[in-house]
């Protein structure tokens, strides 16, 4: 059996089938958990960002930001995969065929692993070598960015 034939079957199946068939309000609250899910994911970083900036948060010590802001990331992640594993779900096929999908899930895979590196080492960075930590930032939050760019043009392709 084939990826492709495989993501048939699931794509046949009740459960996606029921997804795709329902009410267009079931997909519209998906979309919205998802986007949802991408703020409580990014503010923490954003937070962060600024932290190690200097702009804001400056009496706070950076270990507490990043710890304050860790629950938040993981709840925002877990509603971001989530539901979009549910809208995949509702069609594989026209998703597996989406050369833009394909572009946002390596950008989804370099973004979370580097933001797993911002919660491990932004810190050390920081005390180290602050221009470090503010480059290593930077280039978490622009992953996310076009994330959002290359979700965005899954609808177009």
């Amino acid at each position: 059996m084939s990826f492709v034939n495989l993501l048939a079957s699931i794509q046949t199946s009740r459960f996606a089938h029921g997804i795709a068939e329902s009410n267009h309000l079931l997909i519209a609250f998906f979309q919205i958990v998802h986007v949802f899910g991408f703020i409580f994911l990014l503010a923490p970083l954003f937070l962060i960002g600024l932290r190690v900036y200097r702009l804001a948060l400056v009496a706070q010590p950076l270990e507490k930001v990043l710890q304050q802001g860790r629950t938040l990331s993981l709840i925002g992640l877990s509603m971001t995969l989530s539901s979009g594993l549910l809208m995949f779900l509702s069609a594989p096929l026209h998703y597996y065929f989406n050369w833009a999908f394909d572009v946002k899930m390596g950008l989804l895979l370099i973004a979370i692993l580097l933001y797993v590196a911002q919660f491990l080492w932004v810190a050390v960075l920081n005390a180290w070598h602050p221009a470090l930590a503010r480059w290593s930032i930077s280039i978490s939050l622009l992953s996310w960015i076009t994330v959002c760019m290359a979700g965005r043009a899954i609808g177009f392709v």
